[in-house]
């Protein structure tokens, strides 16, 4: 009888299809999310459960970095885009822990580890990483007192804001901060603040000279009056230097404390850079965030002129090091013959610009497979160009031009795009038909379930970097890690390992059965332009 992997293209002769291991039990319920971050357009893409995962109904997931950043609790850890701005390197590895505020009452520390790439101009433009969650019992007790003080104002907060919409009123929340040397004099402002103060407002120290006082029965059109009285009764106190206050208001803002807290500090916050004492928040659309403001990069110009190039990343066998496999990329030429990598392709509303540029990938790849006979090449196709009916007929084209290069090149399916599209399915049996390898990326991210698994037509596994980065440190991605490593193997499929940076990494990997690695501990991406450019990178790999 036939095994599972004896149907498979013999591209990958030099692993053993005949190991076979009893699979390990599935993984009990995950306390991490995988997620894709455009940094240029802000979208952020979250992996398969994640609001599962986070606890949160999947219409209030973050939609953008931004979103995700206003849920860091302030003075609590840097949110990934600080992480990145304060990374050393150019691009690479990114790591930061942060409290994340879901409800009044819900606060969780997470830990968020990823890998970022910039843009041409060498500013942060993808990150693709994973939150992992506090799997610590009791975890919310050990939080620091600044979160549980803030939780107590939150649901104070909440339940103004709940009491003034049931006998339809509003609450207006005022937020300030002191400038007042060493003394404490909060107790004291506490004392002043009661002359404006009715039944049910609430008056909260809840940060070192930091307060705020929720005033219910007070619309948002008296927000202001209401901060210009406030500051009229503390400003005289002998010890205040300076005070600034903010304010948001509900329902005209928001329904939810969490998001009236946000509000009016982000009002406290742009006061104090506009030096306005009293300002109130609002809502209006801001100016677009630095990221949006930065030029993409126009790859319909870059097609017309041909000036995309391939350069390739080594990925070599675990067990010998020796070079078996170049990964491609679309780049340009950099200076001193470096290539600059280039992110994800943009969406246009009138074509799929995707296909277009996966299309001179082949055609570029293509070529160079005819001009090296004993090189083998892994081309990454996104999702929207497997979608579309011309690829195809394009691949047909390109490998028929060139008959015999099809056994030396595998085409790299992102794992998300067998839960986009239905069809895919099928188009991966089409290529295989062709004779081109195929090589499933992403692994483990969960798209794709073990039953799922056993009748795609792929030949090689990648298991996503973002359980490889922290295996060191994590041993929830160990389990993980050889979890996928013992299904793949069950079903004789070849697997390979990338973010491979370290050689602690490397060696666990090769232990647990790991066929390729691939990572900067190998050789980063060079510039494919003459035969004398692979020789040398060949010659780095086996050095």
């Amino acid at each position: 009888m036939a095994t599972k992997g004896q149907g498979r293209t013999g591209l990958f002769k030099g692993v053993s299809r005949s190991r076979r291991r009893a699979s390990r039990s599935p993984l009990g319920p995950t306390v991490s999310v995988i997620y894709a971050w455009d940094m240029v357009s802000d979208a952020l893409t979250w992996g398969p459960g994640a609001a599962e995962t986070l606890g949160l109904p999947a219409r209030d997931l973050p939609k953008t970095g931004q979103a995700l950043a206003h849920l860091v609790e302030p003075g609590c850890g840097l949110s990934p885009r600080d992480a990145i701005a304060s990374a050393e390197a150019a691009s690479g590895p990114y790591e930061t822990r942060y409290a994340l505020r879901f409800e009044p009452d819900r606060v969780v520390m997470v830990e968020d580890a990823g890998r970022w790439q910039p843009d041409i101009q060498g500013r942060p433009a993808f990150a693709r990483g994973q939150l992992r969650l506090d799997p610590v019992p009791g975890a919310h007790d050990l939080l620091p007192a600044m979160l549980k003080q803030r939780s107590e104002l939150l649901c104070s907060i909440q339940t103004g804001i709940n009491e003034a919409l049931r006998v339809s009123q509003t609450c207006t929340l005022i937020v300030g901060t002191l400038d007042d040397g060493e003394a404490d004099v909060t107790a004291e402002i506490a004392r002043k603040v009661r002359p404006m103060m009715r039944r049910h407002d609430l008056f909260t120290v809840f940060g070192p000279h930091r307060f705020a006082l929720t005033l219910t029965c007070c619309p948002a059109a008296d927000a202001p009056s209401a901060m210009r009285r406030l500051a009229g009764l503390i400003k005289d106190h002998p010890a205040v230097a300076a005070l600034n206050l903010g304010a948001a208001c509900a329902p005209d803002h928001t329904f939810k404390a969490t998001k009236l807290l946000r509000f009016a500090e982000h009002a406290l916050a742009s006061g104090l850079e506009h030096g306005d004492a009293c300002k109130l928040y609002d809502p209006r659309p801001k100016l677009p965030s630095p990221a949006a403001d930065q030029a993409p990069f126009d790859w319909v110009d870059a097609l017309n002129s041909r000036s995309l190039i391939l350069a390739c990343e080594p990925m070599v066998e675990a067990q010998s090091r020796a070079p078996a496999l170049m990964q491609a990329c679309a780049s340009l030429a950099g200076p001193g013959g470096r290539p600059l990598l280039l992110g994800p392709v943009p969406r246009l509303k009138d074509t799929n610009l995707a296909l277009l540029v996966d299309g001179r990938m082949l055609e570029l790849a293509a070529d160079h497979l005819k001009d090296h006979p004993g090189l083998r090449l892994t081309l990454p196709v996104s999702a929207r160009t497997l979608q579309d009916v011309e690829w195809l007929p394009m691949l047909a084209a390109h490998l028929g031009a060139r008959p015999g290069i099809e056994s030396r090149l595998i085409l790299e399916v992102p794992e998300a795009a067998l839960a986009e599209c239905r069809t895919i399915l099928g188009r991966l049996h089409a290529m295989k038909a062709l004779g081109v390898g195929l090589a499933l990326t992403g692994f483990g991210a969960g798209y794709v379930t073990p039953g799922q698994l056993r009748m795609l037509p792929v030949d090689l596994l990648k298991i996503d970097g973002v359980f490889i980065q922290p295996l060191k440190r994590s041993t929830d991605d160990r389990l993980i890690v050889r979890t996928l490593i013992d299904r793949a193997q069950y079903l004789g499929i070849a697997t390979a390992a990338e973010w491979v940076e370290d050689e602690v990494t490397a060696r666990l990997l090769t232990s647990w059965g790991v066929d390729y690695l691939q990572g900067g501990l190998f050789g980063k991406p060079e510039a494919v332009l003459q035969a004398s450019n692979l020789q040398r990178m060949l010659k780095k790999v086996r050095a």
